[in-house]
């Protein structure tokens, strides 16, 4: 009888001791939310969105692992961080400089990025967030899209024309695509010019690019002013959104 009682107990001892260490285990293996990769989509200055990849050297990334530590890339140099989260508070030592962002959905905003005075946002790597289109100003978004011209002046003409040298369709004078990475296609007589960084800032829209040069003005009525030049050309269109 003695022998039976005590096998008993044992069994239940070694049942409970399993189920304490399965319970410890899962809460230890329990991965944090924040814990994997979160790469910089968007920088902003004085108002005004800047290129991550120009600001920082390239890309900027960094990978939170378990116990704290991070993985940090910038540009093609690599490093070893520390991070901790504190309600909406997300803090990144990187070689010793402290930073604090706020979270939001998969997001992390830092408002002084390496004290460059540089907004930037972080996203986690594979969710909705990666979007840049989500913290897009309302002028930014009024821009995205395929633009096209309905008039064309040159420098010296009679004003606006319905008709260009070049093309059988005013239309096709000129075609502006702007996308949400902040990418704009450049078609200019039926050709493919090339793909420019583009941004917002003041009823301006600046486009990257020395060869053709291209400035855009943003009008009351929600067209466009554009004056395209290059090395034989110097024209005015009006653009407007396509259909």
């Amino acid at each position: 009888m003695k022998k039976k009682v005590s096998m008993i107990l044992v069994i239940a001892m070694v049942i409970s001791m399993a189920g304490l260490t399965a319970c410890g285990g899962g809460k230890q293996g329990k991965k944090s939310p924040y814990e994997g990769k979160w790469v910089a989509i968007l920088g902003e200055m004085i108002g005004v969105q800047v290129s991550v990849e120009e600001s920082f050297g390239g890309k900027f990334e960094f990978v939170a692992k378990s116990g704290g530590k991070a993985d940090v890339t910038i540009g093609k140099d690599k490093g070893k961080g520390k991070w901790s989260v504190d309600g909406d508070k997300f803090t990144l030592t990187i070689e010793g400089e402290k930073m604090e962002g706020t979270l939001g959905k998969d997001s992390i905003t830092f408002e002084n990025m390496m004290g460059m005075g540089v907004k930037v946002i972080f996203a986690k790597d594979g969710t909705d967030a990666m979007d840049p289109s989500l913290y897009m100003g309302e002028e930014e978004k009024a821009m995205l899209g395929e633009w096209m011209s309905d008039s064309v002046e040159e420098i010296l003409g009679d004003g606006p024309q319905t008709t260009m040298e070049g093309v059988e369709n005013i239309n096709d004078g000129l075609r502006l695509n702007f996308k949400k990475d902040h990418q704009v296609s450049v078609i200019y007589k039926g050709q493919e010019i090339g793909d420019f960084k583009w941004s917002v800032a003041l009823g301006y829209c600046t486009i990257e690019t020395e060869e053709p040069a291209i400035y855009v003005t943003i009008l009351e009525d929600q067209t466009l002013e554009v004056s395209y030049s290059n090395a034989d050309d110097y024209y005015t269109f009006h653009c407007i959104k396509s259909s």
